[in-house]
């Protein structure tokens, strides 16, 4: 249905130009906040307008104290220079950091020292994360060496024990795809983020080359190792700034197109890439449209270039008014790599299931059409030449935010994960791939002119294709159920056979809902309307059909091997029983952002949260879930089995302690 949309588009998309918007976004230091992001904004603003675009650069107060929805709006930060240099002993000095070498040589948002700079003694930290890593030591006047987490180890080394600064020579090790030691000669982005009663600092990030061998010389020194920093930096009240251009179409209802355009210089991939592609999907597109190639959409088409998440706070806040005719969204992080220095597959990311849309399907569609640029020798079959993937909800950028419940915009992601270069200094030019830029803008102005310009017709076919994938989708998980209760023993058959049919109720309500957000597009189309309940009808006695040959065919299994099967129906144990009787409610609209509100428990109450995290860590994703499921009538069980259907873990000790936690922060109340 999309076809001539992609195909006109195909003609216009340039990589190489959107390539070229990340070269110059990559010179900037884009660092939330700061002049750095604020002359990038200005950049792509003045490309945009310049394309024919409708620009708006929009500006929000930012001073640590202003909130968007639960958001912090951090404090505006100018870094012109920085230096750390080794003296002592004098044999070995030398500049070991120079912001004016690296930007991500200093810690993002470090206070300012004395001019004539700070000379201290280097303290190298076991860890820094426990309290145990402290005794003995005496901090006071000196400067901690660590590969620690920076908040915690300013935390304790720098409140607590009145450390003057934190040196940090840490880096990423994600097996397989980045091994430790491969990037030993990069830095890792590393920033302060200042909240509540915090004693402002600075600190030095160092390779971790550098790190170990200072870590020696601290070691074999028979004098104290001395260093002398210098930073000449700023934190004050200041503005954000979101780009927001928008191609007008001919209702009030938007489709929105988001990507983050900060972080420090270069962050190429991360994410001058998602900003890159997005500028030239509106280039494109706004050509097409103003040759007369492509009709005015139906709906207009808006992108925002934004400071993560941060940015999409204030701009969702502000137009509250017009959320309810944001028809759909889609997010851009990290799309431009070159797969065989990265290492990740092109992804695209549904939305969470708490927030089932069709634009998911949708985009596996579009997905599909790109993935077929490759052939076989006797041309009987197209596939992908690049490595690709389709995933479940993360979160972690933009889509975060839209697709929560309370906002309600559903917006799926396209990322290339895992990225070797993610977050370091390595994450160069050199790493972008233009072919890759072509087909995610490509796909992105597929995406939102298809969906902008959509009426009935368009309606019934998305329709008919979510409902087709659904049950494909739905069915295989069936199946995948089958095959798991035949691989195990008689307990495993039996808690198989026992759960399927919740699952399976959940599996179709999700697909339902997805099916019937078609309506979104043509609400008061009776011949829509209809079309959406047969194929709804249709999906769910085909589903329904398709467990219960599931269920005859596990117990089948299991009479073959002399099973009796015992699927009997679990009691609530006594924290269940609680759960059940505690229903969260929400205080404020969009994700809960708890950096600026941990900033207000008590130090005692900061402990206690920070043990209770690094003590569940393995459970870290699923508080997200749970807060999107949460919606002021479920009990805090039912959110927790719905995010275990959904996730396919449970932890309910977990989700009681961290929504204990949010309520004392302020951001819920457990009724």
């Amino acid at each position: 249905m999309f076809k001539r949309v992609f195909e006109e588009l195909g003609r216009e998309v340039s990589g190489e130009i959107a390539f070229n918007h990340v070269v110059e976004i990559a010179r900037y230091h884009r660092i939330q906040v700061s002049p750095g992001i604020r002359a990038a904004v200005d950049y792509a603003s003045e490309t945009l307008r310049g394309y024919g675009l409708s620009v708006e650069v929009r500006r929000y107060k930012s001073d640590g104290k202003a909130l968007a929805w639960s958001s912090p709006m951090f404090k505006e930060w100018s870094c012109e220079d920085a230096e750390l240099r080794l003296v002592e002993p004098a044999s070995e000095a030398r500049f070991l950091a120079r912001f004016t070498e690296n930007r991500m040589s200093v810690i993002q948002r470090s206070l300012p020292t004395p001019k004539e700079g700070v000379e201290a003694e280097v303290v190298v930290l076991r860890n820094g994360e426990d309290e145990a890593d402290y005794k003995g030591l005496d901090l006071r006047g000196k400067v901690v060496l660590t590969d620690g987490d920076i908040s915690r180890v300013r935390e304790l080394a720098v409140e607590k024990y009145v450390a003057l600064g934190v040196l940090y020579d840490g880096m990423w090790v994600r097996e397989p795809s980045l091994k430790e030691g491969e990037l030993d000669d990069a830095l890792k982005y590393t920033s302060f983020w200042w909240y509540g009663n915090d004693k402002p600092c600075w600190g030095f990030v160092l390779t971790p080359r550098t790190g170990r061998w200072l870590r020696r010389l601290v070691e074999k020194s028979k004098t104290p190792v001395k260093v002398c920093a210098r930073v000449d930096s700023k934190l004050y009240p200041g503005e954000m700034e979101n780009c927001v251009a928008t191609i007008p179409g001919g209702s009030r209802e938007i489709v929105v197109v988001v990507a983050h355009i900060c972080h420090p210089q270069p962050s190429a991939n991360d994410n001058a890439s998602g900003s890159g592609a997005a500028m030239e999907a509106a280039r494109a597109l706004q050509r097409l449209i103003a040759t007369g190639k492509l009709a005015k959409p139906r709906r207009s088409i808006v992108f925002t270039l934004v400071p993560e998440m941060s940015g999409t706070y204030p701009y969702l806040a502000e137009n509250e008014a017009r959320i309810p005719d944001m028809v759909a969204a889609l997010n851009l992080d990290m799309v431009g790599e070159n797969q065989n220095l990265c290492g990740g597959p092109l992804i695209v990311e549904r939305t969470p299931e708490s927030c089932p849309s069709y634009v998911n399907n949708l985009m596996e569609s579009i997905y599909d059409s790109v993935k077929s640029d490759g052939r076989n020798l006797g041309g009987t079959a197209s596939y992908a030449i690049f490595k690709h993937a389709v995933t479940p909800f993360s979160g972690g950028s933009d889509h975060y935010v839209y697709s929560d419940p309370t906002v309600g915009v559903a917006c799926p992601m396209m990322i290339q994960w895992p990225d070797k270069f993610y977050h370091t200094s390595a994450d160069t030019i050199d790493k972008v791939d233009p072919e890759m830029l072509r087909k995610v803008a490509l796909m992105t102005a597929t995406y939102a002119y298809f969906i902008a310009d959509s009426g009935v017709q368009e309606a019934l076919w998305i329709a008919s294709e979510t409902a087709s994938r659904e049950k494909r989708a739905t069915l295989k998980r069936i199946q995948d159920v089958v095959t798991a209760a035949s691989n195990g023993d008689i307990e495993e058959a039996s808690e198989a056979l026992r759960r399927l049919r919740r699952r399976v109720e959940y599996w179709i309500g999700r697909s339902v809902e997805a099916v019937r957000s078609v309506r979104r597009l043509a609400p008061s189309d009776k011949q829509l309307g209809f079309a959406v309940e047969d194929l709804v009808a249709d999906l769910e006695t085909t589903t329904k059909s398709e467990r219960k040959h599931a269920e005859a065919t596990i117990r089948q299994m299991a009479e073959a091997r002399q099973w009796a099967l015992q699927p009997r129906k679990k009691r609530l144990t006594q924290l269940e029983k609680e759960a059940s009787n505690i229903v969260p409610v929400r205080k404020y609209r969009g994700p809960v952002s708890t950096r600026h509100w941990v900033g207000k428990l008590s130090a005692e109450e900061r402990e206690a949260f920070y043990l209770f995290g690094k003590a569940h860590k393995l459970a870290s994703g699923l508080e997200t879930l749970a807060v999107y499921w949460s919606d002021g009538k479920r009990s805090l069980l039912e959110v927790a089995r719905l995010a275990e259907l959904e996730s396919g873990r449970y932890d309910l000790a977990y989700l009681m302690g961290y929504f204990r936690f949010l309520e004392r922060m302020g951001l819920i109340m457990l009724r």
